[in-house]
């Protein structure tokens, strides 16, 4: 099994059989999306973000249990400790490309003002440093690539052919962020560039593909290295890094 994800991110392999015996049911799974639409629904509409991660933590748990009662293994799920090398050079070399691209973003004045965040203008540095380098890490990057790159896509891989496992996973990850794309088109600088209905279907259905694609990218991260570990960090270096050059654009160039 472990040779299997290790070939998995080949394109020889995407249409591979799922293995013949396996414990994942229709309830597993349904329980998974039950608890993920759950979660979402929580999160976004009543807690106070200073809950998210002790929200978000217990929420992983509970999907974790479930996948484990399933039969999944730390091999499915992407934490071998044995892969975690592998994990971290291949999520650092993301994060250095995503870094080295948000910094030029921030050096040329016409991408410039995209990083004049609400989400920093209107609150405090050590709230927007303590979203950069402890929430986002932990309620954002870590549980949702825990979630949908080790449990939800490591459960669908039982079932179904990775290429289909894949779409589908990526799918309700696009998904997923149809709820925080609403929230935050008042506070995001492009934000203004949809308004009424109209404007927000678009932002959604935007917002839906464009995730969804990133999904795939995550996803194939974690197979390319055979470690969650990596699209953990890239998923960071995509959300905290762009808040901190918010905060630099912000504080320091204006």
């Amino acid at each position: 099994m472990l040779a299997e994800w290790d070939r998995m991110w080949h394109p020889s392999m995407w249409l591979r059989k799922p293995p013949g015996r396996h414990h994942i049911h229709a309830w597993h799974i349904a329980a998974i999306l039950a608890l993920t639409g759950y979660a979402n629904v929580v999160a976004n509409q009543i807690l106070d973000p200073w809950w998210h991660i002790p929200f978000n933590l217990g929420i992983l748990g509970v999907a974790i249990a479930i996948a484990r009662h399933a039969g999944l293994t730390v091999t499915d799920l992407g934490y071998r400790t044995d892969r975690m090398r592998r994990g971290l050079v291949v999520g650092g070399i993301v994060m250095a490309v995503i870094g080295g691209g948000i910094a030029i973003g921030i050096a040329m004045p016409p991408t410039r003002e995209f990083f004049y965040d609400d989400r920093v203008i209107d609150r405090s540095v050590l709230e927007v440093l303590f979203d950069a380098f402890i929430r986002i890490p932990i309620a954002t990057a870590f549980y949702e690539e825990t979630l949908f790159r080790g449990v939800v896509f490591g459960m669908f891989a039982r079932r179904l052919r990775p290429l289909w496992a894949a779409l589908a996973t990526s799918a309700l990850f696009g998904l997923w962020h149809i709820l925080p794309t609403i929230q935050t088109l008042d506070t995001n600088p492009a934000g203004g560039f949809f308004e009424g209905v109209a404007g927000v279907v678009i932002a959604a259905t935007g917002a839906v593909a464009g995730t969804a694609i990133a999904g795939l990218g995550f996803l194939w991260l974690r197979l390319r290295a055979n470690s969650t570990v990596a699209p953990v960090m890239a998923h960071i270096a995509t959300n905290a890094f762009a808040l901190l050059g918010a905060l630099f654009v912000v504080y320091i160039l204006t």
